[in-house]
């Protein structure tokens, strides 16, 4: 399968949904409906089916999270601190940017793209960066939000707080649930096996369509400055890193690292937008941000697609 084979009809099912949204056959009361069936009951069965089904592996592959979110770290720094030196934002805007240039949409973009890009073993690891990819990101933004102003919770009451969040998120259930079918090896009956099989192949393009729909809700609002700066670092700087690290410092296997790049070169994250609308601040960046990358992503997935296989 060639790259415009893999990427073009990922894409396509998310303009749909644009163009469905964009033109009111589609109502924002009726995407919120299939929102909800995504992310509550289509993605967590997906995540639970393949991974009670996945050969895991013998160890822990502690170069794969390493090159991995060590970049993250790296680049949520960056743009904490470049958007301070540059725009003289607050220090509670630093969290939100700097969260913007790290997160990437590794379920709604990256599930599909990796899975047909680079077959069903790329989704474990995957997998794997999705199970810590919030804990990671909304620990450390809420941390300097909270912080920015002198009155925010404790670094405890943060950790408490991401901790419930995540233990009520759907898809963690998912991944959860899914490993430990794995691991006890769980018997699924015929008939039950086959009902889980068909709502998780709805999830990936319902998905999608979500994707493109949600989309009409974020604005190209100017800030175009800081908003590049973010795509910048997400698009090209973020998957560079890792990539010089998988393949370059560690040795690992190739499916793992590629599967490291690519997620890395994933578009900004709709839940970096929510968390700025939660605390009122960078809404503007990330709503421009998320549209950009967005569609830049068909670009610069291509290449890293072409590059990697």
């Amino acid at each position: 399968m060639n790259v415009i084979e893999v990427v073009v009809p990922v894409f396509a099912v998310v303009l749909v949904g644009y163009l469905a949204a964009y033109s009111g056959v589609i109502k924002a009361e009726d995407n919120d409906g299939l929102s909800r069936f995504v992310f509550n009951i289509a993605l967590p069965v997906l995540l639970f089916n393949s991974l009670a089904k996945m050969t895991l592996p013998q160890q822990f592959n502690w170069q794969f999270f390493v090159s991995y979110y060590a970049v993250v770290l790296v680049i949520y720094g960056l743009g904490a601190w470049l958007s301070k030196r540059w725009f003289a934002v607050s220090a509670q805007e630093q969290g939100v940017l700097g969260m913007g240039a790290a997160y990437s949409n590794l379920v709604l973009i990256g599930l599909p793209i990796i899975s047909a890009g680079l077959g069903d073993e790329a989704l474990l690891p995957l997998f794997l960066l999705v199970s810590v990819h919030s804990a990671v990101l909304f620990f450390l933004s809420t941390v300097m939000v909270e912080r920015g102003d002198g009155n925010g919770r404790s670094l405890q009451q943060i950790a408490v707080q991401t901790g419930k969040s995540l233990a009520r998120n759907p898809i963690i259930i998912g991944l959860v649930f899914g490993l430990i079918a794995n691991f006890l090896s769980v018997p699924i009956p015929g008939p039950l096996d086959e009902a889980i099989a068909l709502l998780s192949r709805a999830a990936l393009p319902c998905s999608l369509f979500v994707l493109g729909a949600s989309l009409t809700a974020y604005k190209i609002s100017g800030h175009f400055a800081e908003a590049w700066l973010i795509i910048s670092l997400k698009l090209f700087l973020q998957p560079l890193l890792v990539w010089v690290l998988v393949f370059h410092v560690f040795k690992m296997d190739p499916l793992w690292s590629a599967v490291a790049v690519m997620a890395a070169g994933m578009p900004v994250g709709i839940n970096a937008y929510m968390f700025a609308q939660k605390y009122r601040v960078g809404i503007a960046v990330l709503s421009t941000a998320v549209l950009l990358s967005t569609i830049l992503a068909v670009i610069s997935e291509s290449i890293w697609l072409l590059l990697l296989t």
